[in-house]
């Protein structure tokens, strides 16, 4: 009986040692934002495409396609979207 009480004791403070390793120092333990923003950045591979500053960042603005369908029209009326590119008169 007091050996299955010692092992029993022995096998769930070995457990207890186990776990504590991947847990958090504390139960309120929260990181910082700065820390919460290099752990994301870290783990995932950001692809080119993103790294790349748009114009609203002042990235660099796409030319215009030079043979684009544009519809020139009186902008007191109705729009027709699907006639082209909008110029008004």
């Amino acid at each position: 009986m007091t050996v299955r009480l010692a092992v029993s004791i022995a096998l769930a403070l070995l457990l207890a040692g186990c776990s504590s390793s991947s847990a958090p120092p504390s139960a309120y333990y929260r990181p910082t934002p700065n820390q919460a923003v290099k752990a994301s950045q870290e783990s995932v591979e950001t692809p080119e495409w993103l790294r790349q500053a748009d114009y609203r960042h002042g990235g660099p603005i796409p030319p215009m396609e030079d043979k684009r369908k544009i519809n020139e029209q009186s902008c007191n009326q109705g729009v027709d979207l699907a006639a082209g590119n909008l110029r008004c008169k």
